[in-house]
């Protein structure tokens, strides 16, 4: 038996998801509002409007084809310091670097040079993501075998990465600050977005250093096959199939709140910018205190009634969203008073509009804590059981094959949230309609994948690897 972790040295590894919840955030939140701008930003255009959808598109694209060569050279890799950790060590640092580089184009306003360089920068960073997170998330599979300890890690893994989810919502409040003081609003951006970069930078690397992974993994042979063969190894699981299908369809319908959060909160509900991050303070102090409640109900009743839930919570949850004008009517039409909640929500803002954004940090908590850690530990079992049956460790390719469907997915979610948010638009700026439209559509999806996971079945999966795992303890294998 190989040692096992403590939860300091979890915590430690860990660290890597609150880092890529920071750099992805910086991507998936702030690229489109950094270069799909609005009259209030102050911000000069840069790209077309629209554009960086579909560079984010094509990245993701991109992302998505290398993820299985990265996987290949991780599970075949010989270096001395394991397969996983050389990887991570040495893309951490461009990494965050390029990712800020991407709000940097050479010119000032809107300039075929500033696409050229944007495209350019996406590429980079979604190749050293690549570089970084495929690796990360084989160690992550590999470095915890017992399947009661995994909902735990998966469980920490969680909170780092909807912590580092929150803190990037402080961004604007940064920013705000910067400009309150006299600086220019794109200097104030980059200032705040170098400030996060820094973080992210730092996150990466810990990770790489926390333990020595031969101490840890057990070693398995490795098989060079190419991609085709390996997806059609993993796909040879019905439930790997199952999962895979409802994680992506999900992650699509999600990626509509990431990426148009900024939108809900300013353009339909009318509240400064900055008041996403008090609606995503409420999400993340509420998921945190029901994480508990999580590792306790998928003891009780497994992951599928949880997995089924979250999503019917989706689902109502953009509904709301997509009917914000009367559900905040139906609260109060009152102007707000003068206060506190109002410095932050902006002056003459309507009681039921706070309330709604109060709503939606509160309703999103739980489903978020169930889909942060239920997938993950989900992939991780049926990694460690084609591990144990075939005796073939291509952990790495398991998640590159999930994460190659999940990003394909997310490149076309990625250009229909940019280009939904113009329907209607007579100017450069995104309108109500099409930001009301981002959230419907989300609903739908979601609603496809509550009959997805209605077929997920994961208990054959499970107690053989308990099984396994016992028969190793008492020396039968």
């Amino acid at each position: 038996m190989k040692k096992e972790l403590t939860t300091a040295q979890m915590l430690g590894i860990c660290l890597g998801d609150f880092a890529r919840a920071i750099l992805s955030g910086l991507i998936v939140t702030y690229t489109l509002k950094f270069f799909n701008v609005t009259p209030s930003s102050g911000l000069p255009l840069l790209i077309p409007a629209g554009m960086m959808g579909t560079l984010r598109g094509i990245g993701v694209i991109f992302d998505a084809l290398t993820d299985p060569w990265v996987a290949g050279l991780s599970d075949n890799c010989k270096a001395k310091g394991g397969r996983r950790l050389p990887f991570m060590k040495w893309a951490a640092i461009p990494y965050a670097a390029v990712c800020l580089l991407i709000f940097f184009p050479p010119k000032g306003e809107l300039s075929n040079i500033n696409i050229v360089w944007v495209a350019a920068m996406l590429l980079l960073y979604y190749l050293f993501s690549t570089l970084y997170n495929v690796p990360f998330n084989a160690l992550q599979q590999e470095i915890v075998t017992d399947t009661k300890k995994r909902v735990f890690f998966y469980t920490l893994n969680s909170l780092m990465f909807v912590l580092g989810s929150a803190v990037i919502y402080v961004l604007p409040v940064m920013v705000s600050a910067f400009k309150g003081n006299g600086m220019e609003p794109i200097t104030a951006w980059r200032i705040s977005l170098g400030v996060f970069a820094v973080i992210g930078a730092v996150c990466c690397i810990i990770p790489a250093f926390v333990v020595n992974e031969k101490d840890y993994i057990e070693t398995y042979k490795t098989k060079r096959t190419n991609m085709l063969e390996n997806m059609k190894a993993a796909f040879s699981y019905k439930e790997y199939v199952i999962m895979t299908i409802g994680y992506l369809i999900m992650q699509a319908g999600f990626s509509f709140f990431n990426g148009a959060l900024l939108f809900y909160i300013d353009t339909l509900l009318g509240l400064n910018e900055s008041f996403a991050t008090i609606v995503l303070a409420i999400s993340i102090v509420v998921g945190i205190c029901t994480y508990p409640l999580v590792n306790k109900l998928v003891r009780k009743i497994g992951k599928k009634p949880l997995l089924l839930g979250a999503c019917i919570s989706y689902v109502f949850i953009y509904l709301g969203i997509y009917f914000y004008r009367p559900i905040a009517d139906l609260i109060s039409t009152d102007i707000m008073k003068p206060g506190f909640i109002t410095s932050l929500a902006g002056e003459g803002t309507q009681v039921g509009c706070v309330a709604v954004a109060f709503l939606i940090g509160l309703c999103v908590a739980f489903p978020i804590a169930c889909t942060n850690i239920l997938p993950p530990s989900a992939f991780a079992d049926m990694a460690q059981y084609d591990r144990i049956k075939t005796g073939i460790d291509r952990t790495g390719m398991f998640v590159a094959t999930r994460q190659f469907c999940n990003k394909m997915a997310q490149a076309g979610v990625t250009v229909i949230v940019s280009y939904t948010m113009y329907l209607g638009a007579t100017d450069s700026y995104p309108t109500k309609y099409g930001v009301q439209m981002t959230a419907l559509i989300a609903a739908i999806l979601l609603a496809i994948a509550v009959i997805v996971y209605s077929r997920y079945q994961d208990k054959e999966i499970v107690a053989y690897i308990d099984e396994w795992n016992a028969k190793q303890k008492a020396g039968k294998v």
